[in-house]
């Protein structure tokens, strides 16, 4: 039997997390220890709950890996939820089979129940947080169901459908999260509600739009299919222009001229241009967007308790610079993976760790 001890557990999400090497893990520095500590935790959920639709399994007795597939991805994500209701209860109201995080034993005795899960280890500590913090179940279940839609690609007709996928996937890490952190109104009040919520969105339209390039290239198109029509785009338009090498050099003449036709070369460069023009007002629509919701998401930070405010203004700040930063060059998107530059993650933590503000600033 495995060692399930909760110290044990401590250490296993601990070095989950700092291995993942998330900018997230050095704004929890700037939390109390204990506080610290929980969001680690829930990080580490986080991490191997996203990686259920993503990773490969390995085989035990070769260490070869198994090609993904639906059926085997659906399988994995079951198992997890069964587990996760043994340990912390489930939605319906079904009390957790395990009461305390210290009981070894019964941890144990989930190896036989759920074989293959490596995600046990991290029970025992996710189950401390869920008590110490009363961190409500509903939140870690919603995020498994996000993920669980990401495993088939699929389409979104409206913001609103993009909006249901983000508040699973985000916002329920961002109850989640402000369950340990402390609000200063109750949790689930209607002004934390409303800025949690605006967090949730402006944060993970910031990944869209960074990871538009490498999502399509998944099969994953995450940006409304109305706000395509209405730019006059279609989805494969839109991937061709994301193959910015590709559409650069369509554009150069050939420089075989005895086949060029000066009249054609100039009409596909028109109609190359027009599919621009629409794609920048498409990706401008984005922006307005996104920033509405930062702006709606800022009076989170003095809904937060006084101790752990810097947290979430290191995260706002990071990710609005990191937007700005998309905005400002559209086409970095397109040219490989948009990221602050270490100067800059290093400027802002320090800011937040010596010199936080009274309220967050664009």
């Amino acid at each position: 039997m495995s060692d399930y001890s909760l110290q044990t557990s401590i250490r296993f999400c601990r070095q989950l997390t700092r291995s993942s090497k998330s900018n997230f893990v050095s704004a929890f520095s700037l939390l109390p220890a204990a506080k610290q500590e929980a969001m680690e935790i829930l990080y580490a959920y986080t991490r191997f709950t996203d990686d259920l639709a993503d990773q490969p399994d390995i085989n035990p007795q070769n260490g070869e890996i198994i090609p993904a597939n639906t059926r085997r991805k659906l399988q994995k994500i079951n198992q997890w939820v069964a587990a996760l209701e043994t340990v912390i209860g489930s939605l319906n109201g079904t009390k957790p089979a395990i009461a305390e995080p210290e009981n070894e034993t019964a941890f144990q005795a989930l190896e036989q129940q759920f074989p293959g899960c490596t995600g046990l280890k991290l029970l025992p500590a996710l189950k401390m947080i869920v008590n110490r913090f009363n961190i409500p179940r509903e939140p870690l279940f919603h995020l498994i169901d996000g993920v669980e839609s990401d495993i088939e690609p699929h389409e979104f007709k409206t913001f609103e459908d993009c909006a249901d996928y983000c508040h699973q996937v985000a916002t329920s890490v961002g109850f989640a999260s402000l369950a340990i952190w402390g609000t200063t109104e109750p949790l689930f009040s209607e002004p934390v509600v409303r800025a949690a919520k605006a967090c949730g969105i402006a944060f993970q339209w910031t990944n869209i739009l960074r990871d538009l390039a490498e999502d399509y290239r998944n099969n994953r198109v995450y940006l409304p299919q109305n706000e395509f029509q209405r730019c006059g785009l279609t989805v494969n338009q839109f991937g061709s222009l994301l193959d910015r090498k590709s559409w650069d050099e369509q554009k150069k003449k050939p420089k075989n001229l005895s086949s060029y036709d000066q009249y054609a070369f100039q009409e596909m460069i028109r109609r190359m241009d027009e599919f621009e023009e629409k794609w920048n007002k498409l990706l401008q629509i984005q922006f307005e967007r996104c920033e509405i919701y930062y702006t709606n998401a800022a009076p989170l930070y003095q809904l937060i308790s006084r101790d752990s405010r810097r947290v979430y203004g290191l995260m706002w700040s990071r990710y609005y610079s990191l937007f700005r930063k998309i905005q400002s060059k559209p086409l970095r998107i397109v040219r490989g993976r948009v990221q602050l530059t270490i100067f800059q993650k290093l400027r802002l933590l320090s800011f937040w760790k010596f010199l936080p503000c009274k309220h967050l600033k664009k």
